[in-house]
């Protein structure tokens, strides 16, 4: 009889392949984790724990949290804690504590941080950094002091590691009703701090990096999502039961104009007569995919109406934008990210996202101004984390699904005044109702409520899942949007400072053996502990002026 050969599997396809290639790397980063572990150095293996979630977050590996990861680090937390009775559940939430892994002077994560506990006025909230590095921006001292908190507290300027860190956190904790964490996707210390959900305050994570892998579902008693995709990829990707998700818009602040669209238009140089299109965003979110530019998606519009002009404010100069920017004789225009755009958003007559990356942020400022708002929506359903799916935006958001229907958008918007002044309008009192205070408030309470409402948290089922990356929508267009390649070694380079000394130096060699330092000034900066470093960046402690610090 003969014999059957088994078909062959199909072959991978360039995109599969890379994101094959990055959760190899990724693994590889786990398994140096596991072997410190097994070594009983538990400090280097929690770096190398941070280092691999690292690199899944900048090059996307298919996956978007590790229960293998988490599992560990809930160990080694567990492994931390002393025998204690479970912690009595809460009545009520008075006492907040707001935890980040690092604040800003600009930037949209900072400021719902600080309009968040304004908003919430009846309520003390205390601020704890894990990693911050730089000055801490006073006004985020300033609205923390009002709300009758505690001193902002940077774990990181404590001699000590990642897992000195994390039982600082933790101490601070106990005097809590409530920890939100507002963390960067790599932060492993709240994982070691509330190991035991039974022990402590219950923890909620708002997921504002909802695209991307992060750690901290397992410790998850209530996940923050801020739109709608974002809520379905936590159930079906990091394992958060669908009780323990909950939908909460950003919360923005009220637009108040200061001058009309034609002033703004003349302050800008622009004839008020113009119909001016705007988009605002960082440089990132207009990247050119398969060859085709922000350009070239707006170039027939540009050229049909010789009456409209489009700005855009963060892109800065693509020298591939050129060839339409002649085409259209200087009608597109591009500059660099701006401290207030805020000209820009009262002279726009017609508000047009980003792409391929949405900013949902600024679509819900241009509608504070009550500017018609367009976006673009080219993929599956299976990849809405994708697009624009926010509360108050979905319905009042014009968004196309192809490039023509987009463009044929413009067209009837640009010819048709009334209907911008409609949409506008409509766009304007959504996220007014939903986005704005007291409206936001409600949304606020019912966090609270649901949190108080739930059982105490058992994470242990959901750290028996495997690791298992997806070759499917949408991690496989993921890297095309978003980029990725991030040198692993720069990665390294931000965390030998927290290793125990013996594992700091030999990591710090490999390093330099491999052209990672730039300068021997900076070589010389990565000996120095990470503790030690923030004392000498935030000036606690003086040095020589030639003695400099990188990071």
């Amino acid at each position: 009889m003969a014999s059957v050969e088994a078909p062959s599997a199909p072959a991978m396809t360039d995109k599969e392949q890379r994101l094959a290639r990055n959760f190899a790397e990724y693994e590889t980063f786990v398994l140096k984790a596991q072997d410190y572990l097994a070594q009983g150095d538990l400090q280097t293996a929690a770096a190398y724990y941070a280092i691999a979630s690292h690199v899944a977050t900048q090059n996307h590996a298919g996956i978007f949290w590790s229960p293998r990861a988490e599992k560990v680090l809930n160990e080694i937390g567990r492994r931390l804690e002393p025998e204690a009775p479970a912690r009595p559940r809460r009545t009520e939430i008075k006492r907040i504590l707001q935890v980040c892994t690092q604040v800003s002077a600009v930037g949209g994560h900072t400021k719902m941080l600080c309009q968040w506990v304004r908003a919430d006025k009846d309520r003390e909230h205390t601020l704890v950094l894990t990693e911050h590095r730089g000055p801490t921006p006073q006004f985020v001292h300033d609205v923390f002091e009002a709300s009758g908190g505690r001193k902002v507290e940077k774990l990181n300027h404590r001699p000590s590691s990642q897992i000195d860190w994390a039982l600082r956190l933790r101490e601070i904790a106990k005097d809590f009703d409530l920890v939100i964490l507002h963390t960067h996707c790599e932060d492993i210390v709240p994982l070691i701090a509330f190991a035991d959900p039974s022990k402590h305050p219950p923890v909620l994570v708002l997921n504002h990096a909802d695209h991307l892998f992060w750690f901290g579902p397992s410790i998850a008693h209530l996940n923050i999502n801020l739109r709608d995709a974002a809520q379905d990829i936590s159930i079906a990707r990091r394992g958060i039961t669908p009780e323990r998700n909950i939908l909460m818009p950003t919360l923005a602040e009220g637009i108040v104009r200061t001058r009309s669209r034609e002033e703004a238009k003349r302050q800008l140089g622009i004839d008020p007569d113009t119909v001016l299109l705007v988009s605002a965003a960082r440089r990132a979110k207009y990247r050119t995919m398969g060859g085709l530019t922000y350009a070239d998606i707006h170039a027939d519009v540009l050229k049909q109406h010789e009456n409209a002009m489009l700005i855009t404010v963060g892109a800065g100069e693509h020298e591939d934008w050129a060839p339409v920017q002649a085409a259209v004789n200087g009608r597109l225009r591009s500059i660099a990210e701006t401290p207030n755009p805020k000209v820009y958003f009262e002279a726009a007559d017609i508000y047009v996202d980003s792409f391929p990356f949405v900013s949902s942020t600024s679509l819900m400022e241009a509608a504070g101004y009550g500017t018609p708002l367009v976006t673009i929506f080219t993929y599956p359903q299976q990849a809405r984390i994708f697009g624009i799916n926010h509360v108050a935006l979905v319905g009042n958001v014009m968004q196309a699904t192809s490039f023509d229907q987009y463009r044929a958008m413009l067209t009837q918007l640009i010819a048709d005044p009334a209907l911008r002044e409609k949409l506008g309008t409509d766009a304007r009192s959504a996220v007014q109702r939903e986005h704005n205070l007291p409206g936001w408030l409600r949304w606020m309470e019912g966090v609270y409520t649901r949190a108080l409402e739930l059982p105490t948290l058992d994470n242990r089922p959901m750290l028996e899942a495997i690791d298992r990356p997806s070759f499917g929508e949408p991690d496989i267009r993921h890297e095309d949007i978003f980029g990725g390649a991030w040198p692993t070694i720069r990665v390294v380079m931000s965390y030998i400072g927290m290793m125990p000394p013996k594992q700091h130096f030999a990591h710090w060699r490999q390093v330099r053996r491999q052209g990672g330092f730039k300068s021997n000034a900076e070589a010389a900066s990565y000996l120095v502990p990470e503790w030690l470093k923030r004392y000498v960046k935030d000036g606690v402690l003086k040095l020589p002026e030639e003695v400099t610090f990188s990071g």
